[in-house]
């Protein structure tokens, strides 16, 4: 009985959805513009909203407003479009459009729902390594399956109904036919003209014109604009705010800030450390017993550079533009931690997916150790970029930020890399090891570029193939390349932290469970554990080796992740924050570690990032460098600590700046009456430049166009 009522029912849409076939296939021209026209908007509106609602966390956004315009404004634009085609080819065009746009928009959710940002176009035509992930991103398809289909519910529409008619409206309505066309370009110049006249600090226009940011212009613009501006920008190569050309650029100087102790959000301190809340202090403080305090040099980290003379001699204006730039840029000086670590060998580290949640004195206690017996960084952020694991080494490794729209570590393997640590460290054996594929991310062009003797799975690291590979084979195979090599300078990329963190698919997950499956956690935080577990054997390995040929207490290593731990679900990253993870700024909040074996703790409060690794490295070596042209800062010298966030947001030691909405929280024990009135604008202005300029000296090869920095 059912099974027929089924049938019937089924007979029944079936015929009505012919009957609105035939209707559509007969309808008259003018209706047919109308309905074409409402659909268009149908679509782009649809779309767009289940994006925001997907890809944004905080709830309602007033940002979507604007999204909605944008929607409009694009299906205005597209029923211009469908309607000017010949009605013979109308049909076949625009399915093939809208399946396409359908699909990049889809493979924009997939990716969001792993990385948490969107893919730029510049990378698909490099995507053929994907297929090395093909398991998991078919997962992710499966995942999102649902919610593809909803996107693909107005494509349905249009092939099987609205596509059918073959309308000529060419004869049928004449030059009116481009009204939608006509109407669209009036308003997309009208905003241009807007956006072009707005305030260059408001942060949507940063994005509309010049940065390339796919995912954070999305929250104003919607994807498929921000789409639009990506591959605007990557056929036009806009390399900066052009108009800025006519300013005469300076970091502002900033207000003078009032003097309270300052209290940043961290966590509760690990058993065994210090609580005082210096930004940078001895753990444990000792009564000094020289009656004569030491002189400390406090002479900037400088080199002997004349910028005027460079700028007066330029032939290129923005050349001479960057030269008055840099000669304005406030240098950080030399401390009583300059040259600690002079002559010492030097491991860094990038360390895929580590987190905060890692170091732990039972589960991971040589990580802890290094953690909070070195220089305990306590409000320490590793910001997310565009190109994930890449732009996280190219933080780490050049101190710049990244180029938008491209591979930036790629791009400036053929610039002059003056401040690479084997270019800063001419004298010393320099190796660059990787336990996954050697070329993946073109990693066998930029790090060999950078003066390294680069070794990966493939070239001469004959690590045991697998998903993830093994950190700690990876140390056992490549520690003997250069432990008799004194002086070394060696860099490791680690892979065993990659997710996903599932039992069956990760061998590190299979390989190390047993240690973790009684842990009272979920299986994916259980799971996340069991990959770092990998990276906790490499590091005692490594310091065991290292003791047992006496040089661990004159090697400094440093280690940073990438990014934060993007492939575990929010249920599980709060599981380890312990709170509902604040997704603006505490979800990058991570650990760095910058050690010594034997050396005596130093806790630092300051906030920092992987950007100031390279600066604070340098000065602990007692290495010439020019603080001006790098973009981190010492994190020991007493300049200011400053976090930037890829979407221009901030933080700093008095106070969080949220860019999407313009408002600044002020960290205890100050007030926002205590901050000045022009601090909020001042900072704002140092993170454009940082920004800016970082993206000019790749654009320009800067460091060559200076001369030798030695």
């Amino acid at each position: 009985m059912v099974t027929v009522r089924i049938g019937v029912i089924s007979l029944k849409l079936k015929e009505q959805f012919n009957n609105l076939q035939e209707k559509y296939r007969n309808i008259d021209a003018r209706r047919h513009f109308l309905v074409l026209g409402i659909f268009m908007i149908f679509y782009f509106v649809w779309q767009e909203t289940i994006m925001n609602a997907l890809t944004r966390t905080g709830g309602f956004n007033p940002n979507y407003f604007a999204v909605l315009f944008f929607s409009l404004l694009n299906g205005i634009f597209a029923w211009g479009i469908v309607v000017i085609i010949p009605p013979r080819a109308r049909r076949i065009v625009m399915n093939i459009l809208l399946l396409a746009a359908t699909v990049f928009i889809s493979g924009q959710l997939v990716y969001y729902s792993f990385f948490r940002t969107y893919f730029i176009l510049s990378s698909v035509g490099r995507g053929a390594q994907v297929v090395e992930f093909m398991d998991l991103i078919l997962q992710l398809i499966w995942n999102k399956l649902w919610a593809i289909i909803l996107l693909l519910l107005p494509v349905i529409i249009f092939a099987f109904l609205l596509s059918k008619p073959r309308s000529d409206f060419k004869s049928s309505m004449g030059w009116k036919r481009f009204l939608p066309l006509i109407s669209a370009l009036v308003i997309g110049a009208a905003v241009h003209l807007t956006f072009f006249f707005l305030p260059k600090t408001e942060v949507a226009r940063e994005y509309f014109f010049y940065l390339n940011r796919p995912y954070q212009a999305s929250e104003y613009f919607g994807t498929y604009t921000a789409m639009g501006i990506d591959l605007r920008n990557s056929i036009f190569e806009i390399k900066g705010t052009q108009d800025k050309l006519h300013d005469d650029y300076a970091d502002p100087t900033l207000p003078t800030m009032p003097t309270m102790t300052t209290t940043l959000p961290t966590d509760e301190n690990p058993p065994g450390t210090s609580t005082n809340t210096n930004s940078t202090k001895p753990a444990e403080t000792e009564v000094p017993t020289e009656t004569d305090p030491a002189v400390i040099d406090d002479s900037p980290n400088v080199l002997n550079i004349d910028f005027d003379a460079l700028a007066a001699g330029r032939d290129s204006q923005i050349l001479a533009q960057m030269d008055q730039y840099f000669s304005t840029v406030e240098a950080t000086t030399k401390n009583e931690y300059t040259g600690m670590c002079e002559g010492y060998n030097l491991i860094l580290i990038t360390a895929e997916s580590f987190s905060r949640f890692v170091p732990d004195p039972e589960l991971t206690p040589t990580l802890y150790k290094m953690m909070t017996e070195g220089f305990y960084l306590k409000n320490f952020y590793n910001p997310i970029w565009s190109v994930s694991t890449y732009d996280g080494e190219y933080v780490a490794l050049t101190s710049l930020y990244p180029k938008d729209g491209v591979w930036s570590l790629y791009q400036i393997a053929s610039c002059d890399q003056a401040f690479s640590y084997p270019n800063r460290l001419p004298d010393y054996a320099s190796y660059a090891f990787h336990n996954h594929t050697f070329d993946y991310y073109s990693r066998d062009v930029s790090h060999p570029a950078m003066g390294y003797d680069y070794y990966a799975l493939g070239r001469g690291l004959d690590v045991t193939p697998s998903w993830p590979e093994s950190d700690l084979e990876m140390m056992e195979l490549s520690v003997d390349k250069w432990i008799d090599q004194e002086p070394f300078n060696v860099y490791y990329l680690t892979v065993s932290g990659h997710a996903a963190y599932t039992r069956i698919g990760n061998a590190m997950v299979t390989k190390n469970w047993h240690r973790v499956e009684n842990l009272p956690m979920s299986e994916e935080a259980k799971s996340y554990i069991a990959c770092n577990l990998e990276l906790e054997d490499a590091m005692t390995y490594l310091l065991e080796r290292l003791r047992d040929a006496g040089i661990a207490d004159h090697t400094l290593i440093v280690l940073g992740a990438d990014h934060y731990p993007y492939g575990l679900s929010d249920a599980s990253l709060n599981e380890f924050a312990g709170e509902d993870l604040d997704h603006q700024f505490e979800l990058y909040r991570s650990a760095g570690i910058i050690y010594v074996d034997g050396m005596e703790p130093v806790e630092v409060n300051k906030p920092a990032a992987n950007i100031d690794l390279m600066p604070t490295i340098y000065n602990l070596m007692g290495l010439p460098y020019d603080s001006r042209l790098l973009m981190g800062r010492d994190i020991l010298s007493d300049s200011p600590g400053l976090v930037l966030f890829n979407d221009l947001s901030w933080l700093s030691e008095y106070g969080r700046y949220t860019s999407s909405t313009g408002t600044f929280e002020v960290h205890a024990p100050y007030s926002l009456e205590s901050i000045p009135e022009d601090y909020i604008a001042s900072i704002n202005d140092i993170v454009h430049n940082r920004f800016y300029f970082s993206r000019l000296i790749l654009d320009q090869d800067y460091y060559a166009q200076i001369g030798p920095l030695r």
